[in-house]
């Protein structure tokens, strides 16, 4: 392995750590009271955008990054 190698690969790491974090400190965040409460949509999506900005974010990210592979990999090929 070469130095830009184990530059990319300490990158992709600290990414992968950071992208944790984020998402285990946004779920640790929330109270869990453990109670049943009913709520209606205009609730949920209240909590959602509060409470889970930033994993919601990073989910989206995540999701259109695999759109976006999923795309290329079924791209057919021009000859």
């Amino acid at each position: 392995m070469n130095r830009e190698d184990n530059r990319s690969l300490a990158l992709a790491v600290l990414a992968a750590a950071g992208l944790l974090l984020i998402v285990v400190g946004s779920i640790l965040s929330v109270t869990w009271d453990g109670s049943q409460v009913q709520f209606d949509n205009k609730d949920l999506g209240f909590a959602i955008f509060t409470s889970w900005g930033p994993t919601l974010i990073i989910v989206g990210v995540l999701m259109f990054a695999s759109m976006l592979g999923g795309v290329f990999i079924a791209q057919e090929e021009k000859e």
